[in-house]
């Protein structure tokens, strides 16, 4: 246990120094920081897993209402597997070139902690990317026993808790088959 906490601070550690104070939001495009409404960082390691449901309704909630207004907003979540591995994700909400809105996710994180460990040790390997989403969903699990989601309207004001995002990339109004969902 105590290795583990260990770790987590070390990796948490790591991307701090790594990224600088603003955990990456300006590592992949140029943007104008100031203009944006800062979310803050959410950091869902392992030692506050009790309050991750919080935490992930703040940052749904947060992409919810700038998506919603039509204005500028960052925010970071750092993610972590099982195994200690971590991703953080710098998410923007933004007009594209065309002025269309979307939420852009920009991340970089590190795998596989584990490969250190095995008998043929293996460096980890680096991810990095980015993914824009042009369409932005509240949705709610139905209970036809099936895995499916109905949209609420935008009028139905409910709390975060009770709903969750649906983060997909329409192509020629064709909506990609593998949404994000959180």
């Amino acid at each position: 246990m105590k290795q583990t906490y260990l770790t987590s601070w070390l990796v948490l550690l790591l991307v701090i120094t790594s990224f600088g104070p603003e955990v990456g939001a300006q590592r992949f495009q140029k943007r104008d920081l100031a203009r944006y409404e800062n979310g803050g960082t959410l950091d869902f390691n392992w030692e506050v897993a009790p309050n991750h449901e919080e935490m992930k309704g703040r940052l749904r909630e947060f992409l919810w209402e700038r998506w919603r207004q039509k204005q500028l907003g960052f925010v970071v979540a750092i993610l972590y597997s099982y195994h200690g591995d971590h991703t953080t994700h710098a998410f923007f909400v933004e007009p594209d070139a065309n002025g269309r809105w979307r939420v852009v996710s920009e991340y970089e994180g590190e795998c596989c902690v584990l490969y250190a460990m095995q008998k043929n040790k293996r460096k980890p390997e680096r991810k990095k990317g980015t993914e824009n989403y042009d369409v932005v969903e509240r949705v709610q699990e139905t209970k036809d026993g099936e895995d499916s989601w109905r949209v609420l309207p935008e009028q139905d004001r409910r709390k975060a808790d009770m709903y969750r995002l649906r983060l997909r990339q329409s192509q020629a109004n064709k909506l990609s088959a593998s949404p994000v969902l959180f």
